[in-house]
């Protein structure tokens, strides 16, 4: 039987539903960025402004470069950057438009303006605004995205910024060695080796850190193979030294994971997998022996603290933790659609208990506290940031990048 050509056949009608589905599988994947007008774009910036593309080259490394430095250094970092930025934003039209189109840095956006709105009802506008404020490192992408043909240059700086970061952990480590205002740099948090990172906040960006260096430790070759095996390494001790329990256990499931996906996705033989286990084992080893007195604090700490917990006991560090997460549940139950405002967590805890105590201006949990205080709908927005990130990972992962590093 003949067939209709492809643009005559009957085409399967969909519902609402199905186009709105549609067009949110298309927006995750980015089938709305033009390819062609991209590049087409990105001639154009070089011949007219090829000083500039050199210049934001400059700034792109060093703000990578001291991204994670002290918490002064960090602010600033970047400021060069976006400047810089603005005064060619004339030459690097319309890349800036593919930069911030990007569908993670639009879902982010996406979630800025519902967390503006949401501070209309929100009974502390002040610290609503605070938390949007945490929200611009979203946009670095689009300030970066004019040298992203420098990719593998721009990880490497972010590579060597880690290591930098990790410098002050040795500084905290040796008490300066003796310099005293090296040993006023860095954080003195007793028993927790973070540097002039909080130690909460030293163990996340270390996490990210294992993260950058696990697919070139597991799938890299040669040189590639070394650093990811020592990067991912010293992140993991570094990462043990904060001690920051939550940090311990997403290392670990990071670990897991990886091993896993690269084992039954990239077929990375089992040999190499445990050759870099048992190297990555060994620098930990060593460096947990070493630290022996400090994990076994937190360690002890923590057998005290759920004990106190299973008592009905919440007045400890996880116990406080606890608390916050129930409570923060109870705020979405109550106020599903749209939270309590921006910014609102803190005093809606405060306005339920009794003396006024409050434990913290967010839940620790991000997704808990997008549900508290933007409702169902900030926590869609918060789902398609991750989904964004996480879809844009396995297409990675799957395909072939050409160097771990280069995601």
């Amino acid at each position: 039987m003949p067939t209709l050509p492809a643009n005559l056949a009957p085409q399967p009608t969909k519902g609402l539903g199905g186009r709105l589905w549609g067009r949110l599988q298309g927006f995750v994947e980015g089938d709305y960025v033009d390819q062609a007008a991209c590049n087409a774009g990105f001639a154009r910036m070089h011949r007219r402004d090829a000083i500039g593309d050199k210049l934001h080259f400059f700034f792109a490394v060093g703000g990578l470069l001291c991204l994670l430095g002290p918490v002064t250094m960090t602010e600033i970092a970047l400021l060069p950057l976006v400047a810089f930025f603005l005064v060619r934003v004339v030459n690097t039209f319309p890349i800036w438009i593919h930069g911030f189109g990007q569908p993670v840095v639009l879902a982010g956006l996406l979630l800025t303006a519902w967390m503006i709105i949401a501070l209309v009802w929100s009974p502390d506008p002040v610290q609503g605004w605070r938390e949007i404020g945490e929200l611009r490192w979203i946009a670095i992408a689009g300030f970066l995205y004019p040298v992203i043909e420098h990719r593998k240059t721009l990880i490497a700086a972010l590579c060597v910024g880690f290591l930098l970061g990790q410098t002050g952990q040795v500084l905290d480590a040796f008490d300066g060695f003796g310099v005293e205002l090296l040993a006023e740099l860095v954080e003195n948090h007793p028993g927790r080796i973070a540097g002039w990172w909080h130690p909460v906040v030293g163990g996340g960006m270390l996490l990210a850190a294992m993260g950058l260096h696990l697919p070139a430790a597991f799938l890299g070759t040669g040189r590639t193979r070394v650093f990811g095996v020592l990067g991912l390494g010293l992140s993991a001790i570094g990462v043990l030294a904060t001690g920051t329990r939550g940090a311990w256990i997403g290392g670990l499931l990071l670990l897991v994971i990886g091993l896993l996906l690269a084992m039954r996705i990239r077929r990375v033989p089992l040999r190499r997998v445990l050759l870099i286990l048992v190297i990555g084992a060994g620098l930990v080893g060593v460096a947990g022996v070493v630290m022996r007195d400090s994990i076994m604090i937190r360690v002890n700490e923590t057998r005290e603290e759920l004990r106190e917990i299973r008592s009905g006991d919440y007045a400890s560090y996880s116990g406080r933790r606890v608390q916050m997460a129930s409570d923060a549940i109870d705020a979405f139950v109550a106020h599903p659609i749209a939270g309590v405002g921006s910014g609102g967590y803190r005093q809606w805890r405060a306005d339920r208990n009794e003396d006024g105590e409050a434990f913290g201006d967010h839940a620790h949990n991000s997704a808990l506290h997008s549900a508290a205080t933007l409702g169902v709908v900030g926590l869609l927005l918060w789902g398609l940031i991750v989904v964004v990130a996480l879809r844009n990972a396995w297409r990675w992962g799957v395909g072939d990048p050409g160097s771990p590093y280069t995601m």
